[in-house]
This record gives C-alpha cells, sequence and structure tokens, in this order.
C-alpha cells in the first residue's frame, strides 16, 4: 500500500474508530488525525523545510495569516474572495506579494506571446514606434499594422496614423489611455461590463485581432519578445515555453518572412538574453493553432509543425490547438491529424468551461487517448474522477491559470477554483499566466498569490510554494541535462532568496 493510500486509510479508521468506541481515542487525538493525514496528503504536505526555510515560513505564515485575518474583518480588503480587477490595488500593497515577487518562480509552461507583455509597454514603446497604423472595421473595433498597404482586416475606413491621432487628440494622455483599452480588459466593474463568457471572450478575441499584426512587423517583434523576457526575469521567473500562432513578419520595405524566418528571429533573441542573463534558462515554443480551423487546414499546419519542429530539434517542442473551447472544434475531430504528432510534442487545452459532459470537457478524455504531455487549464477535470486520477497516476501536469479563469468567466470567487482540490489530492499542477498583458499584470507573481491565498489551505505556506515552483521545471519540455541545470540554478537562487529573508530585506 502508497504512502498516501496508508494515510488515508489511518483516518478513515480513525475517525469510525472514534465514532464506534470514543473511550478509545479523545476527540481532540481524533480530529488531529484526520486533519494531519489530509495536510500530509495535499501538495507539498511531505515536503521537509530546512531549518532556515521553516523560519522564513514563520515569517509568512505571520503575513499571510495576518492578510487573511484583515479580509474576515472587511470584505473590501479581503483581495483572496475579489476579481483581480478589483483587488490589484490591495494586492500590490501586500507583504505577501512583495515576498512572492522576489521569491524565484521556476519556469512559466502556459502563456501565449501575443498577450504576454504588459499592456502599458506597448502603449508607451510600441504605439510610439513611427508607422504604426489604425483602422476600425464595422463593428468600430480597431486593427493595427505597420503595413504601407495593409491588409483588409475587415475595415471600413481608412487606416490613419496613430501619430497623428495622438498629436490632433484634445490631451495625448487621454488619447494613450484610450488607445491601452484595445489591448487591455480592465473594468472597474466586470460584473457589468462582461455579464457573460460569450461577452468577456468577445472582447478578448477581438483584442488578439487588434494587436497581432502590428507584433509582427519585424522592429516590433523583436523590442516585444525582448520586453516579454525582461518581465518575466524581472518577475524571478528563469523559462518559459511559448504558444505562439505563428505568422509571417514583415519589414519596413513590405518583405515578408517565412515561419523559419519567425524561429530565427525567436532564437537569436533568446540567445542573446541568455548570454546577459546567466540565470535565465531560456524560452522554448509550442506552436499554437486555431481550433477552429477545418481539418485539411490543421493537417496543413501539423505537417509544418514537423518541417520546423525537425529544424529546430530543441526548440519547437510542442503543438496546441487554441481558442475557446466552448465555441471551438473538438480534439475528437481532429483525431486523425493529431495523432501524426510525434510522441511527446501534444500540449492540449482541454477542459476550459464550465460544461458538464459537453465536447469542451470531453476534450480532456480526448487529451489523455492522445497521450498529451501536460493539459492546459484542465478546469473541468474535478468532474472526471476517473480522469483525474489518470493524469494523477501519469503524472500529466495541469496547467493552471486562475487570473485567466476569473477574468474569463469561469469562476467568481478563486477559493472556488477546482485546482484548490487538485491541490488537496497533490495532482500534478503547475501554475501559469496565460495571458497576463491583456489584464493588467505581469510575469508570474499575481497568479501565485491567488493559489497561496485563496486556494491553498490557510495554514500552508512554503511548503506549498516551493512545491509548485520545482514542479515547473519537474514538468516543462527541458531536456534531463537541462532540467539538471536548470534544478542547480534554481536551488542556488532560491537559497539567497532564504538568505534574503533572513536578513531583512525582502519583508
Amino acid at each position: 500500500m502508497s504512502q498516501l493510500k496508508l494515510l488515508l486509510f489511518l483516518s478513515l479508521q480513525l475517525t469510525a474508530l472514534y465514532a464506534q468506541t470514543p473511550n478509545k481515542l479523545t476527540y481532540e487525538q481524533a480530529r488531529q488525525a484526520v486533519l494531519s493525514a489530509e495536510e500530509q496528503l495535499m501538495t507539498g504536505g511531505r515536503i521537509e523545510l530546512r531549518s532556515d526555510e521553516a523560519k522564513v515560513d514563520d515569517l509568512f505564515m505571520q503575513y499571510k495569516l495576518g492578510e487573511l485575518a484583515q479580509g474576515y474583518r472587511n470584505a473590501d480588503q479581503n483581495a483572496a474572495a475579489m476579481h483581480f480587477f478589483k483587488a490589484k490595488p490591495l494586492i500590490d500593497r501586500s507583504t505577501v506579494f512583495k515576498f512572492l515577487q522576489q521569491m524565484p518562480k521556476g519556469a512559466v509552461l502556459h502563456v501565449h506571446n501575443t498577450a504576454a507583455v504588459s499592456s502599458r509597454w506597448v502603449v508607451q514603446t510600441l504605439s510610439y514606434m513611427t508607422g504604426l497604423l489604425r483602422c476600425t472595421n464595422a463593428q468600430g473595433q480597431s486593427r493595427l499594422s505597420f503595413r504601407r498597404a495593409p491588409r483588409e482586416h475587415g475595415c471600413t475606413s481608412q487606416y490613419v496614423a496613430v501619430a497623428d491621432e495622438r498629436r490632433n487628440s484634445l490631451d495625448p494622455s487621454v488619447y494613450d489611455e484610450n488607445f491601452e483599452r484595445l489591448i487591455n480588459l480592465y473594468t472597474p466593474v466586470p460584473e457589468i461590463e462582461y455579464p457573460t463568457i460569450t461577452s468577456v471572450w468577445d472582447r478578448f478575441q477581438n483584442m488578439f485581432d487588434a494587436l497581432t499584426d502590428a507584433i509582427y512587423y519585424l522592429p516590433a517583434y523583436r523590442a516585444y519578445h525582448w520586453q516579454l523576457l525582461e518581465e518575466l526575469y524581472n518577475d524571478n521567473v528563469m523559462y518559459a515555453e511559448l504558444r505562439i500562432s505563428f505568422r509571417e513578419i514583415y519589414d519596413a520595405s513590405g518583405r515578408t518572412f517565412p515561419r523559419m524566418q519567425v524561429l530565427q528571429e525567436l532564437q537569436a533573441i533568446n540567445d542573446k538574453f541568455v548570454r546577459l542573463h546567466p540565470s535565465f534558462v531560456g524560452i522554448k515554443i509550442i506552436f499554437a493553432v486555431w481550433r477552429g480551423s477545418g481539418i485539411d487546414k490543421i493537417r496543413e499546419l501539423v505537417q509544418e509543425f514537423i518541417k520546423l519542429q525537425k529544424a529546430y530539434p530543441n526548440f519547437v517542442v510542442g503543438f496546441d490547438l487554441v481558442g475557446q473551447e466552448d465555441k471551438g472544434k473538438p480534439l475528437f475531430e481532429y483525431i486523425s491529424v493529431l495523432q501524426d504528432l510525434p510522441p511527446g510534442m501534444r500540449f492540449f487545452h482541454a477542459g476550459e468551461t464550465n460544461w458538464y459532459s459537453a465536447s469542451a470537457d470531453i476534450n480532456l478524455l480526448d487529451a489523455l487517448l492522445l497521450n498529451t504531455t501536460r493539459i492546459g487549464h484542465g478546469f473541468a477535470l474535478a468532474k472526471h474522477p476517473l480522469l483525474m486520477n489518470a493524469v494523477k497516476t501519469r503524472q500529466i501536469a495541469v496547467e493552471i491559470n486562475p487570473i485567466s479563469n476569473q477574468v474569463l468567466h469561469l469562476v467568481q470567487d478563486l477559493r472556488n477554483h477546482p485546482a484548490a482540490q487538485y491541490l488537496a489530492l497533490d495532482v500534478p499542477i503547475v501554475i501559469c499566466s496565460d495571458d497576463p498583458g491583456f489584464w493588467n499584470a505581469k510575469g508570474l507573481s499575481y497568479d501565485f498569490y491567488y493559489v497561496i491565498m485563496s486556494m491553498a489551505p490557510n495554514n500552508m505556506g512554503l511548503r506549498v510554494l516551493k512545491s509548485l515552483v520545482f514542479n515547473s521545471v519537474r514538468y516543462s519540455a527541458l531536456t534531463e541535462l537541462e532540467q539538471q541545470r536548470a534544478y542547480q540554478l534554481l536551488e542556488k537562487n532560491w537559497q539567497r532568496f532564504i538568505d534574503n529573508v533572513l536578513q531583512g530585506s525582502v519583508f
């Protein structure tokens, strides 16, 4: 019998023993035995902290419990229970958050490049690049591009220079605020502005449509992805696997370059960044394809992926289908094509839905039958006990994206997120950020805040955090040798962090 099963068995026996013969055990003994068994069953429950880590944990728990107590007393101060748009000012002032910002977070394994950079940087830098144009379509939605002969984009207006619009505006700062709304979902009243999952997803998808073509302008592409790495590095993330929907890039002369050139650009950016930041392990690429495409298009893109992966075998590491699962085609429709993917290259979004036994959550079953390496979101996994057991038995990590799931209308209060159950059952999970630039976040610390404050038990701190940080390397697509180096760097950075906390330079 495994240790986990033994703990569960003993806790059940103790509760039964007390119920039948309460004089054999004190009430407190039976109660504590069950609580202790549950704690050991969960993620991080069996980690033994060193003496210095235990001291840091004691300090962390003082601040965590203090913030939670403040939230109990005043609902307006309870960031753990609030929508991110309303909680962010509280989180930014939080001592727990400052701790998490300084903490090494390992890797982020689920993030979409087009929405990974802060919207403020896009406004302050990309929107001021010479040659940026804007038009609107029949629905009044903006499209941005640097093309001299811009694509139609369904626009009903002429393209105008953003620089001219800003110069002719009454107040350039107000213009910039309005420009940022093109690529940021923030609103002080999300419950009013986004009353349904359809309304928020429509706006969300429109932001990708607004920004993408501008990013694929070669100078913007280089600057944007460099900033992406800077924001991850500054948030103490050491490695990332980016989901990228490859398009051709173009330059100021109108020349276009194929996907292979895109990879060459990304490889060059990565190599240069790693040289300048030796503690950053780098990035790898997961080829992302819209899940609404026809099967012939998917077949064509799978073959393109195989070609790119052969050319960059240690850089292009996976394939995925992206887009709203509730509206997109299920994995089952593409089985004949997806089975052509090389083993170990399947990283499928699955179960990003509130539905039960619909095509979106049954994607979980098909992802497992297709031998997925990880599961993107897996929000509906808790409704499928057989699949959840398979995920745990096969050690397939679930990529948890807390703020994304809240902002995109799957869960209002993150204390009710199914990841709390995954933590309780020690289902393998990794903490990810999905599209942080589109909701006024950076890096990974905000998502970690909700995990430790909203999803983890109130009395758990560093053991959960350490387990999740090291899990991110364990379940990554790094090679065995790369993982060894990453663990060495992470251990070194972790120890430096522990020392800094004890020396008073974090709290």
